[in-house]
């Protein structure tokens, strides 16, 4: 009985601190968020058998606060693939947490966790309920995250970015800059504080684009040091400090424009390891462009292309390993509005794999070719 009043007692104090606070504040807190419930099916490949499955891809829930006159402030919570820590499905994951001071559009300072500025689609990802796709373009799907190093091709997270336009005539030039932390991120729980860059280096990045009326297009660039590949001193014969600092690469451009009922978008992203040693190399590209046609004010149509490369190159002491992979996914699909909340979407994609495989100096080639299909259906909700 005791419990139980206890319970109760610490309800009403927060109830009562709850609607306290709400009659002071000044503007209400808004939640909000999406959600995305998709059906697909993926036909055999290599040793993969056919599979079908519901899923709940992915779910946003987002928290957003007026501060003051020019400042405010935002949280993004995210979890993926029938999220359950129990049955340890999926992943949870704090993606944004900032404040923002916005003088206009023509700056605005964020301070905290966010997602930064990256070409087109980078900073949007999340929202899709306004994307076309079901699966999205590779390096953006975030369901994919388990067996496609995402992070590798895009900064998924900044803590300082200014940016902004400057108008110029009729046209408008973008720009972004932003800096967080480094890739060296520690997540050995029995190794320190876990989630914290553990060396003194930064990432450091931006965009700068131009838009006139219908047309948009940019460029992008990341800098950074990586400590990843230390452990591969001994193969490489190497001492370690040689693999320490490494910078870590990205470059980007994107493009895209509407013509009355067209609308059109790139986008080419570049990112390499710059060892200096010429018994390992480390590269990846992916680019994609997509054509979407509005049949009516419900209805759209797409088709796109997405190619993506992988090249790796390790020559050690006792051990040689040579890969190449390459993907291409044609795909179209269609979406309609049943309201401004609420977007069904169908969407096909023919997957191709090649890969090719070089271990101990030819002693031991593979190569394979992948073919196979995804054919998926899904509502996309905004609530």
């Amino acid at each position: 009985m005791k419990r139980l009043c206890l319970i109760f007692s610490t309800f009403f104090v927060f109830t009562s601190a709850s609607v306290s606070f709400a009659q002071t504040e000044e503007t209400p807190l808004n939640v909000f968020g999406y959600f995305q419930t998709s059906f697909q099916n993926w036909t055999k490949y290599n040793n993969h058998p056919n599979q079908t499955s519901f899923s709940v891809q992915q779910l946003n829930f987002f928290f957003q606060k007026k501060l003051a006159r020019k400042w405010s402030a935002f949280v993004n919570f995210e979890f993926v693939n029938n999220y359950s820590s129990i049955r340890n499905w999926g992943s949870a994951d704090l993606q944004e947490a900032w404040i923002r001071y916005r003088s206009n559009e023509k700056f605005n300072l964020k301070l905290g966790l966010q997602i930064p500025i990256f070409n087109n689609l980078n900073e949007i990802n999340n929202r899709t309920p306004i994307l076309p796709y079901i699966i999205r373009p590779l390096v953006y799907e975030t369901s994919f995250k388990e067996f496609i190093p995402l992070e590798e091709y895009v900064p998924r997270q900044a803590f300082v970015q200014a940016y902004g336009f400057i108008p110029v005539g009729k046209a408008k030039i973008d720009y972004a800059a932003y800096t967080g932390n480094s890739s060296n991120i520690n997540s050995d729980r029995e190794n320190w504080q876990t989630g914290v860059d553990t060396t003194s280096h930064f990432l450091f990045g931006g965009r700068l684009g131009l838009r006139v009326k219908e047309w948009k297009a940019g460029v992008s660039a990341t800098y950074q040091q990586r400590n990843e590949y230390v452990g591969l001193a001994d193969s490489l014969n190497k001492p370690q400090n040689e693999l320490r600092g490494l910078p870590h690469y990205r470059f980007g451009g994107d493009l895209s424009f509407h013509f009355q009922n067209f609308s059109f978008e790139a986008e080419y992203i570049d990112t390499y390891i710059h060892t200096g040693i010429d018994e390992f190399e480390l590269g990846l590209n992916f680019y994609y462009f997509t054509l979407s046609y509005q049949l009516n004010e419900a209805i759209v149509i797409f088709g796109s292309h997405w190619i993506t490369n992988l090249h790796f190159k390790l020559d050690g002491v006792n051990h040689s390993h040579y890969e190449d992979e390459d993907i291409t996914v044609p795909n179209f699909g269609m979406t309609y509005n049943v309201s401004d909340r609420l977007r069904l979407k169908a969407h096909y994609a023919r997957v191709r794999s090649d890969q090719k495989d070089t271990i101990n100096n030819s002693l031991e080639f593979r190569k394979n070719v992948d073919k196979f299909s995804v054919i998926a259906v899904a509502a996309s909700v905004f609530f």
